[in-house]
């Protein structure tokens, strides 16, 4: 069965998704940030799986890479996770899907990786908020907003959030990236104590460096982020960091591949009893 459904995307432009027959018992999950890296590929093992996968991929993003030699059970779905219209336009989308059936999982993968962002004592405040909107609210927004249809699944339903191995080794000029990822830790926890009594669990996924499009040219993207220190800074910090800078970019050229990551989130959706973390 094939129906075709029509929804306003951002800024009034039209796009449709295609309605599939989703029997009864089936695993569905609606993932963020499934365009590249760690997103695309834990989208692409849940679809050969035989899971019915909505990846969120930015409005207008490329996704040739993420839909090459997939079923049609992996449908795209426009969703930007700091703008609340394209957010419950997702949640519609999903929803007339799903149906009475409501939303297996929900991973909670789309975030900004700016290990970098600066030294404390500089980094600029609109920078922060960046992040936290990103990496904080973002998650909260989308987490609020497909709840309600992972309670109608119910008992077994699943939260997987992408956390980072940043919160137990501290990083000098990460300490913004690690606050955000400290406060999606407390968030984890604590939606995991709420949603115990129905039978719900939510995990925090805790990688280390991984090897994908947002940590590309590290070395590069680091001195970028001195640069927009002032020079009293950069005069204080950057010599002094010089070490640890290195040793972060040597982590980086040696991290995991997505699949290492992916497998992970996988088994936290699939094993009987998920831990926290």
């Amino acid at each position: 069965m094939l129906v075709l459904l029509y929804f306003a995307g951002k800024f009034g432009a039209l796009f449709i998704v295609a309605k599939i027959c989703i029997t009864m018992n089936r695993k569905t999950v609606f993932i963020t940030g499934a365009a590249t890296g760690i997103g695309m590929v834990t989208a692409q093992k849940l679809d050969q799986m035989g899971w019915y996968v909505f990846a969120g991929v930015l409005p207008g993003q490329n996704t040739d890479a993420l839909t090459r030699q997939v079923s049609e059970r992996l449908i795209v779905v426009p969703v930007d996770i700091t703008d609340e219209t394209t957010v419950k336009q997702a949640v519609a989308i999903v929803q007339q899907l799903v149906g009475a059936e409501g939303l297996s999982a929900l991973i909670n993968n789309a975030g900004v990786a700016n290990i970098g962002s600066g030294v404390l004592e500089g980094v600029a405040m609109d920078e922060v908020r960046r992040l936290f909107e990103i990496n904080v609210f973002g998650t909260l927004r989308v987490t609020q907003a497909f709840l309600p249809l992972l309670h109608q699944y119910g008992n077994k339903a699943r939260i997987v959030n992408m956390s980072s191995g940043a919160v137990r080794v501290p990083v000098p000029g990460a300490g913004i990236y690690m606050m955000t990822k400290s406060a999606i830790e407390a968030f984890t926890k604590t939606l995991r104590m709420e949603l115990a009594p129905f039978g719900m669990t939510a995990t925090a996924i805790e990688p280390g460096a991984v090897r994908t499009p947002m940590t590309d040219n590290a070395e590069q993207n680091l001195q970028k982020d001195w640069e927009k220190m002032s020079a009293a800074i950069r005069q204080k910090y950057e010599q002094a960091l010089q070490p640890a800078n290195k040793s972060l970019v040597k982590q980086i050229k040696a991290a995991n591949p997505p699949a290492a990551i992916a497998e992970v989130i996988i088994h936290a959706l699939t094993v009987a009893n998920p831990k926290p973390r």
